[in-house]
């Protein structure tokens, strides 16, 4: 009897027929060119039959029905006694077989452990996943010896379909990638994290000179980077490794993984069946079936087949609902006398276009340009100013120049600039201006698309109250649609748009990678869709991408400007509008806003200084000014930087995925209050710094307290009641990127990012050899009034026990110590809880009372020292008039510098704000009924309590830090404002991210707010 295993993949269809020595006959009739058999029998008393490669085509069920047909021509079906189905797309393929589905890590470990059970780890790269796989060769539990295992998720980078796209473009079959990249003499630098910054960098490469065969290697050793830093992400590789998929014949992909994880040529296996190993491991669990299910035959396959030809679709794109207001914009005033014009320049400086435009002191438009960047920002400048001097430098003054953009700082030394800010402020002041010229509403929220950057910016009262944008993926940016457009071979330029809201039948194609889209754009064409019907899919998937990668659920107000390269696409406008269901406003100047808001911002800066501005003229080539390459390293896109030394004064060109070379803007201002963080850190340090144990008749136990969750906020009672039971206390050390990684690691469920530190923070503790480790059932805090709630989070209440689940932390379960408590009930009832912990030890019941006696009194003084603290604050603030930001937020997330990229401490060392915690203030003689009587959350109530106290003091402005997955947050956010009555600055982490995005919001909220344009009193500390 013959079993098959089917491996249906994002590009390709694998075939497996294992059957006994009665078989031998049937699968002996399979055509040579199809299938093959392998050299020798690789598994004992077994015949094998493997299928050649089969493309997709974006149809996986055509061409399982014509794969399994052609099998079937050869091998009667009443000899199949199975067939069951792994890979992405066998889901549905499973459904019309009646067949059996398996998952895909477990039928590779399956067909690993068949034909080459010394395998230790596997990497496979596949057309559009990537996997990582660690087996314990001595398991034999149905597990299969998985013990640790990584995918890639909804990026191509490093896939076989990355770098077949990439290929492409230097007009490479993918097969010829390999010997082309092994024969390079040097590698050049290539993104490895996205498909369209990998375009961007091979264009550069090709601008310096790099062959493209050496372009081809940088591509292979990003694949490999990639591979170790987003798959593998420091999980343990050990030898021998098997490279299965099919990137494994790669072999400058090989040589760069060996040399990434620097494995020996004998350590690092390509096996013969490097892609057939999922479809042989499902054939085999078919084979071990006790059961076996009689196979079905195709028919049914052949319907659904037929069913599916037929492409889902949406309602068609209509304008009806967008204000296209291009044709709104005034003229340019003309020029009624020989004397120059007082004039503003902003300079919008992006990694894809340049901008430049000339504001009259008027705020009048005399002049805008659209430039494209291609990599050489300082030429790019160069030519935009010689037009600007050519037609109008002699009826100019240049009165102030203002920079933006990624190339901020360094055309900012260039030309002279005199105030240089981030896009969100330029953004907004630019709309801003829109909105008073135009007669309109005040805008509320900004859908920015350009090049290869996607940002969105909400705005309450013009306060810049929340941002974000797209982080390492360039999908749904202008250079996205661009591309997909070229390979539809249509102009992006006004025909894409034509097209799109021609179509009746838009293709409903998602939100995709740009390498997964053209897959799924050719599979449409093949099916029949046409291109009007694909441009109008394309258009909605840009704009769900936005929605869904990039705002994801924060509030969209009701005046939108859509502004960007991208809004010269009204096709993408349509999507919006459709797809949100409001009005979308795309603005006059829309591709030059970011410049505009520069030269009013230049304009208002120095109109209030009366000094004479730093422009150095339109020639830049008469500017002295040295340079020096160098690579960043900081991530697995490498990128190639240029250091500008202009004056003395360094800047930077080339950074893709942070403002990690960036200048703060350091202005004048500085704190006139203590460094109340600095102070609460020194305060806790001392309450659980090391102290001799009492001696209560035994031999002191040490307890380990993790630095997460209530440590910040209950150490003081933990720490003074645990030496007052007589045992020794231990911190875990701070938050790293090691304790932060192993608890990634060690947590099972997906907590948020503060749960899953403390795991690492547990782990750290057992390692370094403490008794126990301390980690309460808290439920719930005190309250100053028994009707008021005072619930902790779901995830902090259970705590305990989410960490005794963590299967790597279950040797030290046991040495958790979980007492539980409701420090709501009062100290008896706390007392009483806690007798029956320390009972368990042998420790009298008077020890126990004076222990919780002393924790009380240890954490009042915590308490009351802080309120003493913020009192002065608030007196020294009042007493200068000075601004300060109240910090809101749970403990851990204000005071765990890992957790929050130490931005509360850089709110005060890089912009001298002066900063307030929340309990710094009198929190608990705020009611705050008023907002919401049934606030069940206890951080809720604290939160909004210091929010309200906000609102009687003018000067004390928001920022609200929280994290990503935090249900209670979710809630509380939405009464902040009303609490206050006043904007405030959200700012959710995640772990994943570095400090700019957060400092670049800071920016913005403290701009619209005046901290950056103004100096701070005489009397600073």
């Amino acid at each position: 009897m013959i079993t098959l295993g089917l491996d249906v993949g994002a590009v390709s269809l694998k075939l497996a027929a294992v059957g006994d020595g009665s078989a031998a006959e049937a699968l002996s009739r399979l055509a040579s060119e199809s299938f093959f058999a392998p050299t020798s029998s690789p598994i004992a008393g077994l015949r094998l039959a493997l299928s050649r490669i089969r493309p997709v085509h974006g149809n996986p069920l055509q061409g399982a029905l014509e794969l399994l047909q052609e099998f079937l021509d050869y091998v009667p079906a009443d000899s199949v006694g199975g067939v069951r189905v792994t890979g992405l797309g066998g889901r549905l393929i499973t459904e019309a077989l009646s067949a059996e589905f398996e998952n895909e890590f477990r039928a590779v470990a399956k067909g690993v452990r068949a034909l080459y059970p010394e395998v230790r780890t596997v990497f496979e790269m596949g057309g559009e996943t990537c996997k990582y796989i660690r087996l314990d060769p001595d398991d034999h539990t149905s597990y299969l010896g998985i013990s640790d295992y990584s995918a890639s998720g909804d990026c191509a980078a490093g896939t076989g379909g990355f770098i077949e796209q990439q290929a492409s473009r230097l007009r490479y079959a993918v097969e010829d990638v390999g010997p082309a990249a092994c024969s390079a003499s040097c590698a050049a630098r290539v993104a490895g994290r996205c498909s369209v910054f990998a375009k961007t960098d091979m264009i550069h490469a090709q601008q310096k000179g790099y062959s493209t065969e050496q372009i081809l290697r940088g591509l292979c050793d990003a694949v490999a980077r990639n591979f170790k830093s987003s798959i593998v992400k420091g999980h343990e590789v050990a030898p021998p490794v098997l490279f299965i998929g099919g990137v494994a014949l790669n072999q400058g992909v090989r040589n760069a993984l060996r040399e990434a994880f620097k494995l020996q040529q004998h350590e690092f296996i390509v096996p013969e069946l490097y892609s057939w190993l999922g479809a042989l491991g499902a054939a085999l669990f078919e084979a071990e079936t006790p059961t076996q299910r009689r196979f079905a035959g195709i028919e049914r396959l052949r319907e659904v087949a037929v069913a599916r030809q037929n492409f889902p679709c949406t309602e068609p794109l209509s304008l009806a609902n967008v204000e296209l207001l291009r044709d709104r914009a005034a003229s340019p005033p003309p020029f009624t006398n020989a004397h120059p014009v007082e004039a503003y320049l902003g300079i919008d400086i992006g990694s894809v276009s340049t901008n430049l435009v000339v504001l009259d002191g008027q705020r009048n438009l005399l002049k805008e340009i659209y430039l494209a960047t291609e990599g050489r920002p300082i030429e790019v400048v160069t030519r935009g100013l010689a037009e600007i001097q050519e037609e109008l430098g002699r009826r100019l003054m240049i009165g102030g120049v203002g920079t933006t953009g990624s190339g901020r700082e360094l055309i900012g030394e260039l030309v002279g600039a005199d105030i240089v800010t981030d896009e969100i402020t330029a953004h907004k002041t630019g709309a801003m201006h829109v909105c008073r010229e135009m007669g309109m509403p005040p805008v509320d929220t900004i859908f920015e698309i350009g090049g290869q950057d996607s940002k969105f910016i909400r705005i309450e009262r013009g306060v810049v109250v929340d941002f974000t944008m797209n982080e390492a993926c360039a999908a749904g940016t202008g250079s996205f649609l661009e591309e997909q457009a070229e390979r539809l071979g249509i102009s992006i330029k006004g025909e894409f748009a034509r097209l799109a809201l021609s179509s009746q039948n838009p293709a409903r194609l998602g939100e995709r990678c740009t390498v997964f889209m053209e897959r799924d754009v050719n599979g449409l064409l093949r099916k029949g869709a046409q291109v009007a019907d694909l441009c109008a899919g394309l258009a909605y998937s840009v704009a769900l991408n936005y929605l869904n990668r990039v705002v994801r659920g924060r509030k969209i107000g009701d005046v939108i400007f859509f502004q960007g390269g991208t809004a010269y696409n009204d096709a993408v406008a349509a999507a919006f509008s459709q797809i949100l269901g409001k009005t979308i406003i795309v603005p006059p100047h829309n591709g030059v806003i970011g410049a505009i808001g520069m030269a009013l911002i230049a304009r208002q800066r120095m109109q209030r200084r009366e000094e004479r501005s730093r422009f150095r003229g339109y020639d830049l080539s008469q500017v002295n000014f040295s340079t020096r390459d160098f690579v960043c390293k900081a991530c697995s896109n490498y990128c190639d930087m240029k250091e500008f030394v202009v004056a003395g004064q360094r800047s930077y060109w080339g950074d893709k995925c942070s403002d990690k070379f960036r200048k703060r803007p350091r202005g004048d201002r500085k704190p006139v209050i203590q460094d109340l963080l600095e102070f609460r850190d020194k305060l806790l340090e001392q309450v659980v710094a090391p102290k001799p144990a009492k001696a209560n008749g035994h031999a002191p136990l040490r307890v380990g307290i993790p630095r997460a969750m209530f440590f910040y906020d209950r150490a003081p009672f933990w720490a003074a009641y645990l030496q007052g039971l007589g045992f020794e206390v231990a911190t875990s050390r701070a938050t790293d990127g090691k304790i932060a990684t192993a608890g990634d690691e060690l947590a099972i469920a997906q907590p948020c990012f503060p749960v899953i530190v403390a795991h690492g923070h547990v782990q750290d503790l057992l390692q370094r050899g403490v008794d126990y480790v301390l980690v309460p059932n808290t439920l719930d805090y005190e309250t100053p009034d028994h009707s008021v709630k005072s619930h902790l989070c779901p995830w902090n209440q259970t705590l305990p026990f989410v960490l005794r689940a963590a299967p790597k932390l279950e040797d030290g379960a046991g040495r958790l110590l979980a007492p539980t408590v409701h420090f709501r009930l009062g100290p008896e009832h706390v007392r009483k809880a806690l007798e029956q912990f320390a009972r368990h030890f042998g420790i009298p019941s008077g020890v126990n009372k004076r222990a919780v006696k002393a924790a009380y009194a240890a954490q009042e003084r915590f308490r009351d020292t802080l309120l003493k603290a913020g009192e002065d604050a608030l007196a020294r603030l009042e007493q200068t008039g000075e601004p300060a930001l109240v910090l809101l937020g749970r403990p851990y997330n204000l005071y765990d510098r890992n957790i929050n990229c130490d931005i509360p401490r850089k709110l005060r060392t890089l912009y001298g704000t002066n900063v307030i915690p929340l309990d710094f203030l009198p929190l608990e003689e705020e009611d705050v009924s008023e907002i919401n009587d049934n606030m069940y959350w206890n951080s809720g109530r604290l939160i909004l309590a210091a929010a309200r106290i906000t609102r009687r003091y003018p000067n004390l402005h928001l920022v609200y830090i929280s994290n990503f997955k935090c249900g209670p947050d979710s809630y509380i956010k939405s009464f902040v404002n009303d609490a206050s009555g006043k904007p405030s600055l959200l700012l959710q982490f995640d772990g994943h991210s570095n400090d700019a995005g957060f400092l670049t919001r800071c920016e913005a909220y403290l701009d619209s707010k005046g901290f950056l344009r103004c100096n701070s009193a005489p009397t600073a500390v």
